[in-house]
């Protein structure tokens, strides 16, 4: 046969123009603007630039006190009593006010220090509208529940005593005036003083070890747990995003950006106050009192070693909670998200009610685009038994479908002559150096709209189209591809089969696509071991590449989309693209709502059939 590929070269193009970006990043109103962001990668294994001069500002907060408190002379002369690890407390011997522990911030700020960052951070998450969503503020919680166990374990009960308390412990440190009671045999055990707390009620002093400063370690984790909630908020929702981006590791090993569930790229406001709005301007107020405590500390509290190992210690945990995850590869930009506008004017020719016994109206035929296509949709035919047809609705520029030359079921199984013929497209395809991705959409959930037999067709090269400039899109592959291999369908929220079918073609192939078939059918519970012909018992959608074959069951067509408010904005419709890799939609509102909160569309596609695991 003639060339697909050569006779669509050779034709004028129709078809509807539509923009690609993996979900993540990209933007339906310009091919460049994602390319323009992507300056230079940030290792996913540090901070970002703004993370990194953000957390500098507490080491030269700790400087500065330090160098403060050398070089004052109301602070030389106070003694300090390295046991209770700060100045005379007497109102004419304390250098400051600050310096005395009875201070009205450090009586009912600090030492409640963990309640006021929870309180911030709920009131923070509960109002701001770029929050909205429940995944964003479930994802915000499950941070807040991390940084507070690191909290909880540092300074209050680690299955016994808390790590600072054991730190002091095992660096020598002891209660001085339990060391007397045991020597003078009034003490049975060490246990009832192996906690700060349980040798001050004691009466005693801890002295000697290492005692990592619980104030530096509590007031920078909780500082810094506020400015990374609501910093990757505030920078989206000023349209601020092209400043930096946050880098994590692929499964492949890629280093691509991570969209964040904080991004509104469709919205920006005039200043930070704005973007702030009255949630952020608590947080920072609390974060003001925060970083004013930390100086007070490094002037008058503590050993300076003391202050830095407080400071290791929440860095380390800061690190654990934002940084690390990053390392580890998780599911991000296996879908492709592709912007059709076309889509939503296309016909929907599934069967009308049957009309009533009174009704004297002749029910009308609906229109069969394929049974005599025009000259100028047809490609060529394809003898003996199928057209090659230009999709109207085209997703991508050569867009062409595979139809059978007489009417056949969409909802019968395919014949051994729809299989050779895709086949024999990927063959030509291949021979002219380039790939071809067929799909075939089979029942009502699966995405169908026409009940006249027919395959699609869409050119590996044109999906790809737009995606070649931004370096964390390129690489961007057929997912079929990789479903050959059971560990690899295993990671998808949905349950499909697959087998590899590399020089398969006629009955043998034939055999491929039945085994898949009675396989997915079995999974939804309906037998189909003996059906080889007829009308499929389940919906589902087929795709085919070169080398492999797989089948999804469906059980949904998809699911809504919503706003950050949770309003509506649209529906996700996925057909057999999804086993491209690539989900279509029609408006700019769900384009937007799917890039602001990626999550969802896990969420649909856990829901269009048998979700993984069952």
């Amino acid at each position: 046969m003639s060339s697909p590929a050569h006779n669509l070269r050779s034709r004028p193009s129709n078809m509807a123009p539509s923009s690609a970006s993996p979900l993540a990043n990209g933007s339906p109103r310009s091919s460049t603007s994602s390319s323009t962001r992507n300056r230079s990668r940030n290792s996913p294994y540090l901070p970002t630039p703004t993370e990194t001069l953000l957390l500098a500002s507490y080491p030269a907060i700790l400087l500065f006190g330090a160098a403060f408190s050398a070089i004052s002379p109301q602070t030389r002369a106070a003694p300090f009593f390295p046991g209770t690890h700060a100045h005379s407390q007497e109102p004419g011997l304390s250098p400051s006010y600050f310096a005395r522990k009875d201070n009205v911030l450090n009586q009912f700020f600090v030492k409640r220090g963990w309640a006021w960052f929870t309180l911030a951070f709920a009131f923070w998450v509960l109002i701001h509208p770029a929050l909205a969503s429940t995944r964003a503020r479930a994802r915000a919680a499950a941070r807040w529940g991390v940084v507070t166990a690191f909290w909880f374990l540092t300074t209050q009960w680690c299955f016994g005593p808390p790590l600072i308390d054991r730190g002091f412990r095992w660096s020598g440190g002891k209660c001085e005036f339990v060391e007397m009671k045991v020597e003078q045999g009034e003490a049975d055990t060490m246990n009832e003083v192996f906690t700060a707390a349980a040798c001050k009620a004691t009466g005693g002093r801890w002295l000697g070890g290492t005692d990592i400063s619980g104030h530096i370690f509590m007031l920078v984790l909780g500082s810094a747990f506020l400015m990374q909630e609501v910093g990757w908020v505030v920078l989206r929702w000023r349209g601020r995003r092209e400043l930096e981006e946050r880098s994590v590791v692929m499964p492949d090993g890629a280093v691509k950006g991570a969209g964040v569930e904080a991004e509104a790229d469709g919205v920006s406001v005039a200043n930070v106050v704005d973007a702030l709005g009255l949630g952020g301007r608590v947080v920072m107020g609390v974060v003001v009192l925060s970083l004013w405590m930390v100086l007070m500390t490094a002037i008058y509290f503590h050993t300076w070693f003391e202050k830095l190992t407080g400071l290791l210690v929440a860095l380390a945990a800061l690190y654990t909670t934002y940084i690390l995850p990053r390392w580890i590869p998780a599911w991000r930009n296996i879908f492709q998200l592709r912007f059709s506008p076309a889509l939503a004017n296309k016909p929907n020719n599934k069967p009308p009610p049957p009309p009533s016994p009174s009704s004297t109206i002749n029910p009308t035929k609906p229109f069969n685009p394929f049974a005599s296509p025009t000259a100028a949709l047809l490609v060529s035919p394809l003898p003996p038994s199928h057209n090659l047809v230009l999709n109207k609705f085209a997703v991508v520029p050569e867009h062409f479908i595979l139809a059978t030359s007489s009417f056949a079921k969409q909802t019968h199984l395919l014949e051994t002559a729809d299989l050779d013929a895709a086949r024999r497209c990927i063959d030509a395809y291949k021979s002219a150096g380039r790939e071809l991705f067929v799909f075939f959409n089979s029942g009502e959930h699966s995405g169908a709209s026409q009940p006249h037999r027919h395959l699609q067709c869409l050119d590996v090269g044109m999906m790809r189209e737009g995606l070649e400039d931004q370096e964390e899109d390129k690489e961007w592959g057929v997912l079929a591809d990789r479903l050959g291999d059971e560990t690899e369908r295993r990671k998808l929220p949905f349950w499909t089969v697959g087998e590899k079918i590399a020089g398969k073609k006629g009955e043998e192939l034939r055999g491929v696509y039945l085994r898949l078939y009675r396989e997915a059918a079995e999974k939804m519970g309906v037998e189909a071991g003996g059906q080889s012909e007829g009308e499929a018992r389940i919906s589902y959608n087929l795709a085919m590449t070169g080398d492999v074959m797989v089948v999804v069951p469906r059980t949904s067509e998809g699911g809504v989309v919503r706003g950050p408010g949770g309003e509506e904005v649209g529906q996700l419709q996925l057909n057999g693209t999804v086993l491209a890799g690539t989900a279509l939609v029609k408006s700019e509102r769900e384009w937007d709502a799917l890039r602001q909160d990626p999550g969802q569309m896990r969420e649909v596609l856990g829901r269009i059939g048998v979700p993984n695991g069952k």
